[in-house]
């Protein structure tokens, strides 16, 4: 099991590992945009350096063709993406009405039939470490991913036998989200991250000013015997970082383009993991974070292969 209380930087060693969706939203127009929020992150760490292992399922379909090709393109490593005969690739059937997006998530896709490892792979050969479970830093999953039973499993799966910190992303997308799961996602993590919508829900507490925000942290760590670090985005406002005694708050900086906030808080999460295997300060973490979710505003999608981009401490 991880520790509950976070790791220093002395102890982070390995690359991150990220496990859960990758997917295509299809828009009217024709259009396919890859994504999913751990793939996105994982791109993203990628372009800040850390070379992550991701680990998700796609189908032996053309979309699952098109995923490994541009995760190699990317310099990604594919040993965690795993096949599946049975599945489609993910996808996202997204719809307009009077000019607002809604979203129709597919169930059941790949993803959510993500197997566990071999405890032996080259991943861990590579890294010099005994075990897969041992290889890596900080491992980071979300809450979409918990919806199947398959990959859910394989999540629990890790959870026990992974020595990395534990990064948890609440991504609420309904309605493929329960409270239920709450006490499993929030009770042995080392790091969380959500909106102040989604602290809110949680909570049940409003979260607009400093002092809402922190209440509520500290009434969602009560209920669910969790001592992490939170770090709560609030949109153009700025974003947070909360351990048990201390909180720090970054002002977002204005983008300098605005196309969409499509994958900001992917890319939020993306560097404050960067941050963190940085041994950097909390304040310094965000502070970079919010940076970056900015820059990601000013691209249409949350990805990007401009590699300028990732020049976040220039």
């Amino acid at each position: 099991m991880t520790s509950h209380s976070p790791k220093t930087s002395l102890e982070f060693r390995g690359s991150p590992l990220i496990i859960g969706e990758v997917l295509l939203d299809h828009f009217p127009d024709g259009r396919s945009v890859l994504g999913g929020a751990p793939f996105n992150v994982a791109w993203n760490l990628q372009g800040l350096g850390r070379k992550p292992t991701f680990v998700s399922s796609v189908g032996e379909d053309a979309e699952g063709k098109q995923i490994r090709e541009r995760m190699a393109e990317w310099g990604m490593k594919l040993d965690g993406l795993q096949t599946s005969k049975e599945h489609q690739t993910g996808a996202v059937q997204v719809t307009l009405e009077n000019g607002q997006p809604s979203y129709d998530i597919i169930y059941p896709r790949a993803y959510d039939f993500i197997q566990p490892p071999e405890a032996s792979s080259e991943t861990a050969d590579t890294m010099g470490a005994s075990s897969i479970y041992d290889a890596h830093s900080i491992f980071y999953h979300g809450t979409l991913a918990w919806r199947a039973p398959q990959t859910r499993e394989t999540l629990k799966h890790w959870i026990s036998n992974s020595t990395a910190s534990r990064f948890v992303d609440i991504n609420i997308r309904e309605p493929w989200f329960d409270a239920e799961w709450l006490p499993e996602l929030l009770g042995g993590a080392d790091f969380i991250k959500l909106n102040d919508e989604e602290l809110s829900g949680i909570s049940g507490l409003p979260c607009t000013s400093d002092d809402e925000v922190r209440t509520a942290v500290e009434k969602i760590s009560e209920q669910y015997g969790s001592s992490a670090v939170y770090f709560i985005t609030c949109g153009s406002r700025g974003a947070y970082a909360i351990t048990h005694d201390r909180a720090f708050f970054a002002e977002a900086p204005e983008p300098e383009s605005m196309m969409d906030t499509v994958g900001a808080g992917d890319g939020f999460a993306a560097a404050t993991i960067d941050g963190i295997l940085a041994g950097i300060s909390y304040q310094e973490v965000i502070d970079r974070a919010v940076r970056f979710a900015a820059r990601i505003c000013g691209l249409r999608g949350a990805t990007t292969t401009d590699v300028s981009v990732y020049e976040i401490d220039e």
